[in-house]
This record gives structure tokens, C-alpha cells and sequence, in this order.
């Protein structure tokens, strides 16, 4: 009960807050400051916020509330015609007080280099304190590894290297036995806090076949910066994606299927630790059914796979290692974490802690039913919805069928128009409840 006590405070505090930061937006002309001034606060607000189809560019104040930073304030940006040629360009600056996160997050769309030809691109930059990087696998616990564990076992390794060294004294003996007797080997399959810098590039060529095929190019450079270890990696993408929607922002009807393969560079991304050579298959399925009046069902299956050269994951080598006694035992992967087949991020298991679960191979299906709500704001879309995905280390008939993890909630969906859509959505699951936040449709 006092989980959902917690969760109707935020939600009520959240509102409160963009009342107060709308009423602050005031415009200061004098001749629209008498105006304003007759106005209720939720006349100021609906202004501020109403939905307008006519309206190429907004600026916006905006207040958020999420797990990892708590309450966010910022800007909230978007072009349908930037350079007047049909270009979309959104852009999202936030601020955490409390936890001191960033957010900044640009996405550019469609901007014309010749006939059927259209050039996007994304960038990404966040400082966060509050990642969770668990264990591969689909069974890793849900458990936070000890920050003393790990301070221990750094300092087992240095008695370790003196044993072997022969340099270890009777105190560095002792030592390691009271390390060895005092850590709890249970708790060594949890996960880690991160904290540090995760920023993205990404640029994209569009080619329209024809009007329901289009051939898609991407490169893309990641990193992740952490207190623990440093992740890189740049790849070049090509999907191909048949479409037959009758809205591509928001279809009530149709299908979409998106194939793509990935592949690693090894050149931006590449030093001494970060010298990946894998590729990553994705198949992502999509259908959407009228329903009702006006609402639409909408459905998704999409599966991945990596594969590659193997590089072994020290850090979770060492830990394996502690907690079977078997100096042999390595953890592999092909990817760094982010980019394996990944569960648990804005649009997947949203139920879950970003990167929950991650491994070689993994599948999801979602389903969602999308509500006008017009009668009570214009633009206004409810939403529900309910997740399942597992990963695994093998890509088999198991991996579609079995040890399922499972996700709902419920959301709702703004259209400022029909090219710009925000999104929140409070997601359930066994482990957590988490609210998320972004552009668009989830799929």
C-alpha cells in the first residue's frame, strides 16, 4: 500500500510543479500581461500547453519526475519545418537538482538530399549516477552487489598477486582468510551502481524504394563512462523496412517489419579495452488493429541476436570466479553491455531498471491498446500495455517459449501534432516500478 501511496504523491507533485513552472511563462509585454492577468492558472496552463496542428515550432517549459534522478526540470524544443523544407528537429535539455543528472537528447528527421534521399540523426548525452549493470543473463539477481564487497575483493586481487609473487606476508595471509570467510558469495550475481557519462552519436541515410519499402543506413559511436570501467563502440547499420500504415506516427492500421544488421568498426570506439568484432541481427515485427470506435490494438514481436569474436568480461570473470572457486571460469561476451540483445530501456520491459537484462540472444512481445481522449484534452491518448522478453545464451525454440519476464502499465500519449509526440508511461513489474518518459510511440 505504501508503494502506491508513494506513486499518487509523485504523480500529484508532478502536476502541481508544471502548473507552477507554466504560470511562470507568462509573456512580458505589457498589453499581454493585462491579459494574462485576467486569466485563471489553468487558462495560463492550457494555453501553454494546448495542442496546435498549425504550429511549426513550440518552446516549452517542462517538469518530470524519474527513478534514477527524481524530479527533472527543463526545455522541451521541436521544428516541424526547420530549414522550411520538412525537416523535424525535437530537442530535450533536463536537469536534476537533487541528483545533479543531465539529459540532453536531439533528434533530427528527415531532412531532404535529393529525391527519396533523407538525411536524420540523434544525439544523446547524459550524466548519470544511477545504472544498474547487472549480470548477463536472464536469471541475474535483482540484488545490489555490496559496495565493500568490491572494495575487498580489489584488495584479495593485490594479496593474490603477492602470493604469487612471493612477496605475501603472514598478515596478508590472514587477510585474505577473513575476506574469503566474510563475503557473502550469494550476493556476488547482483548488479553494480554506475555512475559517469553515457553519450551517442548516431547519423542515418534513408532511401524510399517506394512508397511502403525504404532502405535504411546508420552509423553509430557509444560510449559509457563509469567509476568501474569505460565502454566504446561505433557501428554501421542497414535495415530494410516494409511499411503499409495509414499514419506513421500513430497508425491505426497496417504493418510494419523492420530487418537490420549491425556490424562493429572498431575505429572510434577502439583501445587497449575496447577492441570489439561482433554483429547483432534484429528482426522487429509490428501489426496494429482498429478497434472499437477510434482506439487502435497494437502488437510487436522482435528478436536479437549477437555474435562475434568473444572477449572476456573481467569484471564479471572475477566475481564468477569468487563465488564458485573455480579459477577457471570466464564470462564472454561479444558486445559491450549496451549493445548486446538488450531488455530494459524507454521502450522495452519498462517495468524493469534500464539494462535489466542483457545477453546473446533475445525476444519481445509487446501489446498495446491506445485510446483517444480528446473528450478531456485535445491530443490526449491513453495507453496500456503489457511486455514479455526473456534473454538467453543459446537462440532456440526456448528462447520463445519459456522463463518468461513479464511487464504492464498504463501511459499517456500528447500530440502537439500529428508529427510530435510525448510520452509517459508508469510501468510494473515483480522487481519494481518505474516511470519513463520520451518521444513517440513506443513502436
Amino acid at each position: 500500500m505504501k508503494k502506491y501511496i508513494k506513486i499518487l504523491t509523485v504523480l500529484v507533485m508532478v502536476v502541481v510543479l508544471n502548473l507552477i513552472v507554466s504560470d511562470l511563462s507568462v509573456v512580458h509585454a505589457e498589453e499581454t500581461l493585462k491579459l494574462e492577468s485576467e486569466k485563471t492558472l489553468f487558462d495560463k496552463v492550457k494555453d501553454l500547453y494546448q495542442a496546435d496542428q498549425e504550429a511549426e515550432s513550440r518552446n516549452l517549459p517542462f517538469i518530470y519526475y524519474i527513478n534514477e534522478a527524481g524530479f527533472m526540470i527543463g526545455d522541451f524544443y521541436y521544428d516541424t519545418n526547420l530549414f522550411n523544407n520538412g525537416t523535424t528537429l525535437t530537442s530535450v535539455l533536463m536537469y536534476a537538482p537533487e541528483s545533479g543528472m543531465i539529459t540532453s537528447f536531439n533528434d533530427l528527421k528527415d531532412y531532404p538530399l535529393a529525391d527519396k534521399l533523407t538525411l536524420g540523426g540523434r544525439l544523446k548525452i547524459i550524466k548519470y549516477n544511477d545504472i544498474k549493470n547487472g549480470a548477463i543473463g536472464n536469471d541475474s539477481s535483482d540484488e545490489e552487489i555490496p559496495e565493500e564487497y568490491m572494495d575487498m575483493l580489489e584488495e584479495l586481487q593485490i594479496i593474490k598477486t603477492k602470493i604469487a609473487n612471493g612477496t605475501a606476508t603472514s598478515e596478508d595471509m590472514q587477510r585474505a582468510l577473513e575476506i574469503q570467510n566474510t563475503i557473502d558469495r550469494d550476493k556476488l550475481d547482483g548488479y553494480q551502481l554506475y555512475h559517469g557519462w553515457n553519450n551517442s552519436l548516431a547519423l542515418n541515410l534513408t532511401y524510399d524504394i517506394n512508397e511502403n519499402n525504404a532502405i535504411i543506413g546508420e552509423y553509430n559511436y557509444e560510449e559509457l563512462e563509469s567509476q568501474v570501467k569505460d565502454y566504446k563502440s561505433d557501428t554501421i547499420s542497414l535495415a530494410w523496412e516494409n511499411k503499409e500504415v495509414d499514419n506513421k506516427n500513430n497508425p491505426r492500421s497496417g504493418h510494419r517489419v523492420i530487418t537490420k544488421v549491425k556490424k562493429s568498426l572498431d575505429l572510434l570506439g577502439h583501445d587497449s579495452h575496447n577492441n570489439w568484432d561482433y554483429t547483432k541481427y534484429t528482426l522487429d515485427a509490428r501489426k496494429y488493429f482498429p478497434v472499437f470506435k477510434k482506439s487502435t490494438f497494437a502488437v510487436r514481436m522482435r528478436t536479437q541476436s549477437t555474435t562475434g569474436e568473444k572477449r572476456i568480461d573481467e569484471e564479471r570473470t572475477r566475481l564468477l570466479r569468487f563465488q564458485t572457486g573455480n579459477e577457471n571460469a570466464v564470462v564472454s561476451t561479444y558486445a559491450p553491455f549496451f549493445d548486446m540483445a538488450l531488455l530494459g530501456d524507454l521502450d522495452t520491459m519498462k517495468g524493469y531498471n534500464y539494462y535489466r537484462f542483457y545477453d546473446n540472444n533475445s525476444v519481445l512481445y509487446q501489446a498495446e491498446l491506445r485510446v483517444p481522449m480528446d473528450h478531456i484534452l485535445t491530443g490526449l491518448q491513453g495507453n496500456l500495455f503489457f511486455e514479455a522478453g526473456r534473454v538467453s545464451d543459446n537462440f532456440n525454440r526456448e528462447l520463445f517459449t519459456e522463463d518468461m519476464h513479464y511487464s504492464g502499465g498504463l501511459g499517456i500519449r500528447y500530440f502537439f501534432n500529428e508529427d510530435v509526440i510525448v510520452r509517459t508511461d508508469i510501468g510494473y513489474s515483480e522487481e519494481a516500478v518505474q516511470f519513463r518518459m520520451n518521444i513517440g510511440q513506443t513502436f
